[in-house]
């Protein structure tokens, strides 16, 4: 055969499965479209990795016989493909699964699409058995691992040997035990990475193989109500599972990428214990005006800074102190993070046209006394934010802005007048979290020149506005070491370092007259205001922290 020969036979080859492909692409479309004229649901399951665990639900001979796949299962919930619905062998195992006590949500399919699923039944992997598919919730399991996992080490132990079904449950488990705030599945070329983030810094948990994380993935979608048979856009859900006693909620993003979809799980602790100004890290005069700014019966008081900075903490623990029984406390957010006893808290939905600014005018219908706003994101909300300020109303929101001041060109450039600005605040607090250092590992070494020098120059600043404060750099400075307790980190906690700044007649005199972000930093410093980096140099000081920390997140 020559050349010529080989490319024209190759070509046709090509040309065959282009064709293929769009008949079976046709087809895929003519049953989902029937799927939906018969209020009925759709699964491409030909395309679909399966659990072999989930097969062994019928035998080989029966989903042959009735062209029905068993694809998915939690606890008496199944999900099944079917080709024929008529089938009098899919019916009578349908009638079957239903007096056993299981839910089925029944799937129409295409019939290439289930005889592409049940060649899994000839799989290596597939062995036939009488064994129940795990709960991948089972609360029991659950609570073994609770006993199990005390700190990273244990857990990447244990992954290393879990199944499919259990690795879901494990990860989950071992990010509450070590006071993990998300989960992060990264799929690269060959693997899957499974990443924590720890008191604000994200660390490489576990690489899992790619089949896994298939059927983690198919677990994941299906619990959290996302579609299954999405895999090119974005998508959102949630679920909660209990542990210890305690409601997790789990928040989750799905997202496509290169190497397949990535999530990321954000934990939601209903158990967590209430923070205060205190706890958070407030101390000296940050705590003094935090303190005093849930004293106010009208203005606003905002909270800036990046994600993950605790913004939302912060208004957390104000409206706890807020929360009086003379007061009508109401919140509008995205998500609620917390539920508070006694509070109206109300979610948008922007999909339906319920967005920060035409809830927060329904809101003031409400006759309410504090109203906490999740997010200030544009001119509407800006707008009516500061009138509900000037109008007798007490407003918590957020921004992202890098420091206190930087609030206000901000708010101008969102569209807010200078006359709207200047009266209706009361308080601005930028703010970080650094992590703590690990009570159990940490140890004193002699403070290094360099150290010393940078220590010197913030104290200079600290003493042009506050030089009353008696401070000196230490001999010996706690430096980070890394224990079990703390995963070898050196760190265990998070502690907030702050820059308050509050609003008085020459602050407000010099919005009106458009001074300069620099004049009115100036101002602020006049007040007293300490930076960012100045409160967390205090806390390194103090043995709290270490400057690699304050670096990392207020390096200015």
């Amino acid at each position: 055969m020559n050349d010529t020969q080989g490319g024209n036979q190759a070509a046709t080859g090509t040309g065959s499965a282009h064709v293929d492909q769009i008949n079976r692409n046709f087809k895929e479309k003519a049953i989902s479209e029937r799927a939906a004229a018969m209020h009925m649901d759709y699964v491409n399951i030909g395309a679909m990795p399966i659990n072999p665990d989930y097969l062994n639900l019928i035998s080989r001979e029966d989903a042959h016989e009735s062209f029905l796949v068993p694809f998915f299962r939690i606890g008496k919930k199944i999900r099944i493909a079917i080709a024929h619905p008529t089938n009098q062998k899919a019916l009578a195992l349908i009638k079957k699964f239903k007096e056993d006590g299981y839910q089925i949500n029944i799937n129409l399919a295409t019939e290439e699409g289930v005889l592409e699923a049940l060649k899994n039944y000839e799989s290596s992997e597939f062995q036939e058995t009488d064994k129940p598919v795990e709960n991948i919730f089972d609360e029991s399991q659950i609570a073994a691992y609770e006993q199990e996992i005390e700190g990273l080490q244990q857990l990447k132990d244990k992954l290393s040997s879990v199944t499919a079904e259990e690795a879901l449950n494990l990860v989950n488990v071992g990010a509450i035990k070590t006071g993990a705030s998300d989960i992060h599945y990264q799929p690269e070329d060959t693997h899957t990475t499974v990443r924590f983030r720890i008191d604000g810094v994200l660390q490489d948990i576990f690489q899992m193989d790619k089949k896994t994380y298939e059927y983690l993935v198919n677990q994941l979608k299906y619990k959290c109500k996302m579609k299954l048979n999405i895999a090119t856009e974005p998508q959102d859900g949630r679920f909660y599972f209990n542990f210890n006693k305690r409601k997790i909620d789990v928040r989750v993003s799905a997202l496509p990428t290169e190497y397949g979809e990535t999530f990321v799980l954000r934990l939601l602790d209903s158990g967590k214990k209430a923070l205060t100004f205190e706890n958070m890290g407030y101390s000296g005069r940050n705590l003094a005006l935090a303190k005093a700014a849930t004293n106010i019966s009208n203005g606003m008081v905002l909270v800036t800074g990046p994600t993950g900075s605790g913004k939302t903490t912060m208004l957390y623990a104000m409206l706890r102190i807020f929360n009086t029984p003379e007061a009508k406390v109401i919140t509008l957010e995205d998500p609620i993070e917390y539920h508070i006893e006694s509070v109206a808290q109300s979610q948008i939905n922007e999909k339906r046209g319920y967005t920060f600014g035409s809830g927060l005018r329904a809101i003031l219908r409400q006759d309410p006394d504090v109203v906490m706003l999740g997010e200030i994101r544009d001119k509407e909300t800006a707008e009516t934010a500061a009138q509900a300020a000037l109008t007798g109303h007490v407003l918590l929101s957020t921004l992202h802005t890098n420091s206190a001041v930087e609030t206000i060109p901000r708010l101008l450039n969102i569209g807010l007048q200078p006359y709207m600005v200047a009266p209706s605040i009361n308080t601005i607090v930028a703010q970080r979290l650094v992590r703590v250092l690990c009570k159990e590992c940490a140890r004193e070494e002699a403070t290094a020149d360099s150290e010393r020098s940078e220590i010197d120059k913030v104290i200079a600043g600290i003493r042009t506005v506050a030089p009353d404060m008696q401070l000196e750099v230490p001999g010996l400075m706690k430096k980070s070491v890394g224990c079990a307790k703390c995963s070898h980190t050196g760190y265990s906690g998070q502690t907030a370092v702050a820059e308050t700044f509050v609003f008085d007649d020459n602050i407000r005199d010099l919005i009106l007259q458009n001074k300069s972000t620099h004049e009115i930093f100036e101002a602020a410093r006049a007040q007293g205001m300490l930076t960012l980096k100045e409160d967390g140099v205090l806390k390194v000081v103090a043995g709290i922290t270490t400057l690699e920390e304050i670096y990392r997140v207020a390096n200015e």
